[in-house]
């Protein structure tokens, strides 16, 4: 039977690094195992805080890669000099102190202004619309079954809109996060309206969605219910070939407990409370610095940023703080299964409930204890259903510091046992089952000619 063939379109993709593009870098490499070829329609020259061309290692030799510059992006990274290209490395960073030249503060003026009133949904809008008149090329030439797009950025929704102008080939759309009732979408008026309309159309024109979360097919199923059984969950997941052979655990007392966070923070994302309880634990001699270590691997600050840098000095945590920066996927994995603890720091929004951090399941995969700072939510309920860990407010410093002691008088314990539903293969298989069914209802010509675009 002729393998069917899959095109990825996805904005971030190996060299880029993070673990947003774990998922779109998984489809790749297993979907093969479930007769499915695969080609990757993606972007070149991407800025990026977080490259890492370890990842390059894992895309399989049959899967083909198609890059189109993304000159948005490019200009950012010449600006900065953090440009990713297919295997290039970034340029050293300057200062956070050093204080841009004239041309660059107005160009960043401009790039402000552009970002609120010209790239809509976002700044990778150019690139999709360039994505998206490729596609129907390499969907002629390399006889494309299925198109599957994944954000965010959520203009990589519209690389999908544009190649199933131009080709009848079904689209799946995949949400990684919802678009217009995200928790950092702020826009009003006409904008707003305008990317309610964008999201309408996606909703409309695909032949399937998919998202992450039961929270978020809630949500979905809510505002768009005529097409409520077209939505589809697939969970993020861990991929077990990633990490190494988890090691022996036997903590000596001289040895400090240490706690391990790995991923990107920012306002809405913040580890002051963390600190704060650290701080208010060492002042009160309940813990000695010598015992306790927090290992923050990703980014801790963003370039031009030192919010964190700046409270960790002034909380005099410098001896207990090693921030590792962006490590190699194998080396933070290694650092994860090493530690005694994880840290997850979720967002503080309400609306953060119906998320779900990709870096959950690797946590849940490694085995420590979770000490999870988040929301009431479906986060919060996977970690009990898998009695995986501790669960506090994550603006809550005393009730912090309570499950840090907690946590560090605890006996050491082996590995939690793994629950294999989510491994990355496994949802790789239910990609590959939902576009066979895809494929199979598209057969029939007046399914796909009765879409309309009214939103």
């Amino acid at each position: 039977m002729k393998r069917r063939h899959a095109l990825i379109i996805c904005h971030d993709f190996p060299p880029v690094g993070g673990i947003a593009v774990q998922r779109p870098l998984k489809f790749a490499k297993y979907l093969g195992e479930f007769g499915w070829k695969v080609t990757v329609l993606t972007a070149d020259h991407v800025y990026s805080a977080t490259p890492d061309p370890s990842l390059l290692d894992e895309i399989p030799e049959d899967v083909q890669i198609v890059r189109v510059t993304d000159p948005v992006s490019k200009q950012l990274a010449r600006w900065s000099g953090r440009i990713v290209g297919d295997g290039a490395t970034p340029a050293p960073q300057p200062s956070p102190q050093a204080r841009r030249p004239l041309w660059k503060r107005l160009a960043w003026g401009a790039w402000k202004w552009a970002q609120a009133h010209a790239l809509i949904p976002d700044e990778s809008v150019l690139w999709a619309i360039r994505a998206g008149l490729a596609a129907p090329r390499i969907i002629r030439q390399r006889g494309i079954d299925c198109i599957y797009t994944t954000s965010g950025p959520q203009s990589t929704h519209l690389a999908g809109l544009v190649a199933s102008a131009f080709a009848r080939t079904p689209w799946i759309a995949d949400f990684r996060d919802p678009w217009t009732d995200n928790l950092h979408f702020h826009h009003r008026g006409w904008r707003a309206a305008l990317e309610r309309r964008l999201e309408g159309a996606v909703f409309t024109r695909a032949a399937a969605v998919v998202t992450v979360t039961d929270g978020f097919w809630r949500l979905f199923a809510a505002k768009y219910p005529r097409r409520a059984l077209d939505i589809h969950v697939i969970r993020n997941g861990v991929d077990e070939a990633d990490f190494p052979p988890a090691p022996a655990r036997r903590r000596r007392e001289a040895e400090p407990f240490t706690f391990f966070y790995g991923g990107i923070l920012y306002p809405g994302r913040s580890a002051d409370a963390v600190f704060q309880a650290v701080h208010r634990l060492l002042q009160s001699g309940q813990v000695h610095a010598d015992g306790i270590r927090l290992q923050f691997a990703g980014v801790l600050d963003y370039p031009g940023h030192d919010h964190h840098a700046r409270l960790i000095h002034e909380l005099g945590l410098e001896p207990v703080v090693e921030p590792l920066g962006y490590l190699p996927r194998r080396e933070a994995l290694a650092r994860m299964l090493a530690a005694d603890a994880t840290l997850l720091i979720g967002d503080q929004s309400e609306q953060a409930k119906d998320y779900v951090p990709g870096k959950l399941y690797e946590y849940l995969y490694a085995g420590r204890p979770i000490l999870a700072m988040l929301r009431e939510g479906e986060a919060a309920d996977l970690i009990r259903r898998e009695q995986a860990g501790i669960i506090v407010p994550p603006d809550h410093p005393d009730a912090i510091a309570r499950a840090m002691l907690q946590l560090m008088e605890q006996p050491v314990a082996e590995r939690r046992t793994w629950n294999p539903a989510y491994s990355r293969r496994a949802q790789a298989q239910q990609l590959a089952r939902l576009m066979d069914d895809v494929l199979a209802v598209q057969t029939e010509p007046a399914a796909w000619s009765s879409m309309s675009w009214d939103v």
